[in-house]
């Protein structure tokens, strides 16, 4: 941000500013907290000829996505332009098509891209002998499989920084730095723990120092901190007078030792924590299979789920409990909360509350205190619910722009309750008309910014695969939670299906039998589970080409591209100006690990956009396998769904329903005959609705039923905190 004058193009509606360079009447692409200095032209990135009115848009475009091998994953792919950082040369930040994760061109060799902040890709950087040796051989060379003591998961981490030469290198200099691909902190091999043993232990320290999670593990009580935002917190009065307390117990202790004759025995400590780190892993193997049995999750009655029922967050609880371990504990690293540190770990009750009702990074803290979705707010509210997290990720892409935007009209068209209580009352009975709304409203978002990420060759097969006869038994699963929606459902479950799949990063040109194979590989993930693999595409098959409608505009995932942002503001405004070429490409982590060999873990660029389009996603893909989460609703849904069933109309809703948009149902079709919501919107669909409204407030009847329905919502509970789960810290609490 240089002071520049700022625009809307006419055509993307995206900020951009006049280029730096003189004479060029070209402007220059801008976001949220930075400006590119250059036009892409005088950037050198592209040649659109004398002018740009010369231009072929299919020639730019394809120039915006140069090729190269990407030191992430070890392929060969295309990186999409995302920046021009600097004034000095053409340095330009771009993201791998195939991983997408954050990369720039190597300074060294023309074939490479490199990680964001190394300067030099894994060839020249010492990390891998020859690109194609291939992917099997790339990973072992710049992977490692260990517990990571920032996430506490057992997953791959890979190099940073440079082997070989000198010059910058993260870290801090260190060559045996790493990074881990599941949480994004930075890691080193433990000394003590020793290579056998498989950990990694943190850099959080200036030098490259940090604690390790095995080493660690006899601290039963470790000191209270307060959580100050993300992984940035400071100790307690009371801790630091407890950890001198210790300190001076623990040598009076070994001074009497000494004095009495008596040796302590390191082998007696050591057994301890080998035999307690054994316990762990043995309870982190146990979770993950219990995880595989869906149904016991969410049979199961806790005192997490009454709150979660009561807080009306019973459907994101569900939803996170079901995740896979390593995916919930992944998100809460993306939110600021870490699992393995508190003692909600390995209980996927306790750890999807402690996502959803962490005092500082919890969803229910980021999902905004004021409810947006009643017509009248009264007081600050008494904390988001389900859907004021919803309507906080529809806003957070035209208040941020780092996540996709929804059109104001369509937000505006959603459902409005006419207060709190009757916003609670769809968040706890099955199959609410309004909650299915706002449902569908996120996924047609995620599913349209994810089919304008996909190449239009791409878009073609997923035309055809909808066309398959398979797709009648995808949509009669979904009709028994969406009713007449069931096919644009399933059409959404299609799309980010084949959007995680190996063939969206393709560039082959598809073939009839091709097609063939890609849709049954679909539906036999999503109606069967099984897994996603390209091994039935014969190589004989595929006709690799470079022919634009095959390239896909940057990475094909959504999910994986809100998973691998990277936040890259000043700190690289500044360092372009003034600082060598290599070190234009900063982000603030990238500085604080070059500067003091401190990586702290990534957290969400997107808010709660990103968990929230995971947990959305997830239920999609459990419905096409016939699990659905209404059918575990405690036992006082089930009463208020009778009860709204028997009296054919509930006055939650006091707004218009959403228009139908061009993907929508018809109005008969889009609310199902045999739906016991169906009358509710019978009234609204009058000429003089608000006047059938005010009918039906005097009505005697509808007011002893409204009556009922507030006296059935126990609110009491969620005026603050419970202070069962509430620590000195400002933490949340666990009883184990």
């Amino acid at each position: 941000m240089d002071g520049r004058a700022a625009h809307v193009c006419g055509a993307c509606a995206r900020r951009t500013v006049r280029c730096v360079t003189r004479h060029c009447r070209a402007m220059a692409r801008g976001g949220d907290g930075w400006d590119d200095a250059k036009c892409f032209a005088c950037a050198k990135i592209v040649s659109p000829g004398r002018t740009w009115r010369d231009a072929d848009p299919d020639a730019v475009e394809l120039a915006l996505s140069p090729p190269g091998w990407c030191s992430w994953c070890g392929r060969e792919s295309r990186h999409r332009v995302t920046r021009v950082v600097g004034t000095r040369g053409n340095a330009y930040l771009s993201h791998c098509s195939s991983c997408a994760r954050a990369t720039h061109k190597c300074e060294r060799c023309c074939d490479g891209f490199a990680k964001i902040g190394d300067g030099r890709c894994a060839k020249c950087a010492g990390h891998a002998e020859d690109w194609n040796a291939g992917e099997e051989a790339f990973v072992a060379a710049t992977r490692v499989t260990a517990w990571c003591s920032w996430c506490g998961e057992r997953c791959a981490h890979t190099k940073r920084g440079n082997n070989v030469g000198n010059g910058s290198n993260v870290g801090g200099g260190d060559a045996s730095a790493y990074e881990c691909l599941v949480c994004g902190g930075g890691t080193k091999p433990c000394e003590e723990c020793g290579p056998e043993r498989g950990v990694m232990r943190k850099r959080s320290r200036p030098g490259g120092g940090g604690s390790c999670i095995r080493c660690r593990i006899m601290d039963d009580a470790p000191p209270k901190k307060i959580n100050i935002g993300g992984y940035v917190s400071i100790p307690t009065i009371g801790a630091i007078t407890s950890q001198f307390k210790r300190a001076w117990l623990s040598r009076r202790q070994k001074s009497v030792t000494a004095e009495e004759g008596h040796v302590d025995s390191p082998n007696a400590s050591a057994e301890d924590v080998e035999r307690k780190w054994q316990t762990r892993v043995a309870r982190r193997e146990a979770a993950d299979e219990q995880a595989a049995y869906v149904f016991e999750v969410l049979e199961r009655d806790s005192e997490y789920k009454d709150k979660a029922y009561r807080a009306g967050l019973i459907r994101p609880f569900f939803l996170l409990a079901t995740l896979p371990p390593r995916e919930r504990a992944r998100l809460g690293m993306r939110l600021g909360v870490a699992l393995c540190r508190s003692s909600s770990y390995f209980d996927a009750h306790a750890e999807a509350w402690k996502l959803l009702r962490d005092p500082t990074c919890g969803l229910q803290t980021k999902g905004g205190s004021v409810s947006k979705v009643v017509e009248k707010v009264t007081g600050a509210g008494r904390g988001a619910n389900w859907l004021d997290i919803m309507h906080t990720a529809l806003t957070l892409g035209a208040e941020t722009g780092k996540c996709p935007a929804m059109d104001p009209r369509e937000l505006s068209a959603l459902p409005k309750f006419r207060s709190s209580g009757h916003a609670l009352f769809a968040l706890r009975v099955s199959a609410h008309p309004a909650l299915m709304d706002f449902e569908l409203a996120v996924l047609r978002l995620v599913t349209t910014a994810q089919r304008g990420r996909l190449a239009p060759g791409l878009r073609t097969i997923i035309d055809g695969v909808v066309k398959h006869p398979r797709m009648d038994a995808l949509r009669s699963r979904f009709r028994k939670a969406y009713g007449a929606r069931c096919d644009e459902v399933a059409r959404h479950a299609v799309v980010v299906t084949f959007a995680s799949s190996p063939w969206a990063s393709t560039t082959a040109a598809s073939t009839p039998s091709n097609a063939e194979v890609i849709a049954e590989g679909i539906f036999n993930m999503l109606l069967d589970g099984a897994p996603m693999t390209r091994g039935d595409l014969r190589a004989s098959e595929m006709n690799d080409t470079d022919a634009d409608v095959n390239i896909s505009r940057g990475a094909p995932s959504l999910l994986g591209s809100l998973a691998a942002s990277t936040s890259i503001g000043f700190a690289a405004f500044t360092a372009a100006q003034f600082a060598p070429r290599k070190f234009a490409l900063l982000t603030p982590r990238d500085v604080l690990d070059l500067t003091a060999g401190v990586r702290t873990p990534t957290l969400a660029a997107s808010g709660v956009f990103e968990p929230v389009a995971v947990m959305l996603v997830h239920n999609v893909l459990l419905i096409a396998r016939s699990v659905y989460i209404d059918d575990y609703l405690p036992s006082e849904a089930k009463r208020l769904s009778r009860e709204a069933t028997a009296a054919m109309r509930s006055p939650s809703v006091a707004a218009t329903p959403q228009p139908l948009g061009e993907s929508s149902a018809s109005p008969e079709t889009d609310r199902a005959a045999n739906s016991p919501w169906s009358p509710k919107y019978a009234h609204l669909e009058d000429v003089g609705a608000d006047e059938r409204l005010g009918e039906l407030d005097d009505a005697e009847e509808s007011a002893a039923m409204l009556a009922r329905y507030i006296n059935s919502l126990d609110t009491s509970d969620l005026l603050g905190l419970d202070e069962s789960i509430e620590s000195d810290d400002g933490s949340a609490r666990f009883d184990e």
